[in-house]
């Protein structure tokens, strides 16, 4: 039984597989005989398996032996034990701990800053502080801002933001029902590249025959050209050994000749090591020689080199005392005026920080209601776009269902035009000349349907295209001049007030340079009247003075 097992299986996969052919019944038949062979088999063995466990229990009885070795531990309980106490030992030092569960505070946590941050954070401040009396004093200057541009900017893009989705799910809609007509392109591409395959095989056939022949050929003609290379090798072999017979001469000739440069060249560094060698026995004789090198050192005496300032040992002494004593003062005064200066940065450190705070409280509700406001707007856009995508997916749907009862009505015909075929077949089986006319006819017949079917496919892409490229062109055009017309009302309201603003500067102009006038002029006529009345002093004791005199 167990031979039996392996070609027991094979037939049953065998019958199994011609089982799912159509007019398979037979086989069907010996597929179940062969399932059923196999649960025998089973069986079988599952019996034999029980006996010979009753029998070995009845000898050896059911407790069975005690041996010592069973209390071992084998090498899987040891492994096991040696894995358990490894990741223990592991735990802390993995890249992936256990989290917590997330419990949100209770509380805003108190984030303590230091000086850098609150430096940075004030000039921050500061840099949006000058952005924004920049845009103020641009305002003030040019007599409007581009904050009604920036609105039309945002408008526009979200415009092209939907239009660009609602663009995607509709190219999302072609592609899906490009892919349908790709899958049957596919198949009539398959039929055609099976008749066009038959014709290369045999083409390939007499190429290869072809080859065989040069092929033929070509060995002939190496095998001559192997002949010839083999005689011109035994003179090439003649001429190896003439050039190695000259060269070997002329290295013994060079050979020669180095050695007697080199006899040459050892003879002249004798010479000149000897004379190296008695110039060393000079210098050291002259060095043997003593000489007398010492003088007392005397900390009052001054060195007597005739420089300017020139001072002893114990003067300098003094001096370094009297530079270290100053040193020490300036650092004393150096740290309180670095105490002083530490304090006052720490106040204005504190108030900064009290302004920062009051700003960064204002800023996080102001930020609130700003991402309140996105968020509620982004839901509506998602909600626009489900809507969006489930109408298109409705239309998908749609034009799916309608393309496939129109595949399903060409395959009707085509099979009613087989079934025609086959029976004109069956009438015309006697003439071979007739069944094969008949047969180009078809093939010819489902070759110009399929021309026909292709050339119909390409102008209805060919038409949508050029319908998708003439709208694409119209909203283009439509956008361009929507643009023109914009920028030429804007730029229309921007030259009104422009020269709103120059007429209203003309007359300001106009009006400083009459009050300036009338200014100076008062003030000459006043410089004048003081001038005849008191002469070129105007105090107290010159009009004193001038009327001293007319009294008398």
């Amino acid at each position: 039984p167990e031979a039996l097992q392996p070609h027991a299986a094979e037939a049953a996969v065998g019958a199994g597989a011609r089982g799912h052919q159509p007019g398979g019944q037979g086989a069907a038949h010996r597929a179940g005989r062969a399932l059923e062979l196999l649960a025998a088999v089973e069986e079988q063995k599952r019996k034999r398996m029980e006996e010979e466990r009753a029998r070995v229990a009845a000898k050896y009885g059911a407790d069975g032996f005690d041996l010592e070795t069973a209390k071992r531990r084998d090498g899987s309980e040891v492994e096991e034990l040696a894995r358990k106490v490894d990741q223990e030992r592991m735990a802390e030092c993995t890249f992936k701990p256990k989290v917590k569960k997330y419990i949100p505070p209770s509380e805003e946590a108190a984030v303590r800053v230091n000086a850098a941050a609150i430096l940075r954070e004030d000039a921050l401040i500061k840099q949006k502080q000058v952005k924004e009396y920049e845009t103020l004093k641009r305002y003030e200057q040019e007599l409007h801002d581009a904050s009604e541009f920036h609105r039309w900017q945002e408008k526009m893009k979200e415009q092209d933001h939907l239009d660009e989705e609602r663009r995607v799910h509709q190219r999302i809609v072609e592609m899906q029902l490009a892919r349908e007509g790709a899958i049957d392109a596919f198949e009539g591409q398959v039929r055609r590249k099976g008749i066009l395959a038959g014709i290369q095989r045999e083409e390939l056939a007499m190429d290869m025959a072809v080859r065989a022949v040069e092929e033929q050929k070509e060995l002939v003609e190496k095998q001559q050209l192997v002949k010839g290379t083999q005689e011109e090798r035994e003179k090439a072999r003649e001429a190896e050994l003439r050039d190695a017979k000259a060269k070997a001469e002329k290295a013994e000739q060079l050979r020669k000749e180095k050695e007697a440069e080199a006899e040459r060249k050892r003879r002249e560094d004798e010479q000149e090591m000897e004379r190296r060698r008695d110039l060393i026995r000079q210098i050291r004789a002259l060095e043997k020689v003593p000489v007398e090198r010492f003088k007392q050192f005397d900390p009052a005496e001054g060195p007597c080199h005739g420089l300017l300032e020139e001072m002893s040992h114990s003067e300098l002494w003094e001096r370094l005392k009297i530079a270290q004593a100053q040193h020490a003062k300036e650092l004393e005064d150096k740290k309180e005026r670095q105490l002083e200066k530490k304090h006052e940065k720490q106040r204005e450190l504190a108030e900064k920080a009290e302004t920062l705070a009051k700003i960064r409280d204002r800023a996080r509700d102001e930020s609130r209601s700003r991402y309140d406001a996105i968020r509620q707007k982004k839901q509506e856009n998602e909600e626009a776009e489900r809507r969006y995508r489930e109408k298109c997916v409705e239309e998908v749907a749609d034009k799916i269902q309608r393309k496939k009862a129109q595949k399903h009505e060409e395959e009707l015909r085509l099979r009613k035009e087989l079934k025609e075929i086959s029976m004109k077949r069956q009438f015309l089986a006697a003439n071979a000349e007739m069944v094969e006319a008949k047969t180009h006819a078809e093939q010819h017949a489902g070759l110009d349907r399929e021309a026909r079917h292709r050339q119909r496919d390409t102008l209805f892409e060919q038409r949508r295209r050029n319908e998708i490229k003439s709208k694409e062109a119209m909203i283009r055009r439509t956008n361009r001049q929507a643009d023109k017309s914009d920028l030429k009302g804007m730029h229309d309201a921007v030259n009104d007030r422009l020269q709103r603003a120059f007429k209203a500067d003309a007359v300001l102009k106009d009006d400083i340079k009459r009050a300036t006038r009338s200014a100076r002029d008062s003030q000459k006529m006043l410089e004048t009247r003081l001038k005849d009345e008191f002469g070129h002093s105007s105090n107290k004791y010159s009009g004193l003075l001038t009327r001293a005199p007319k009294s008398a």
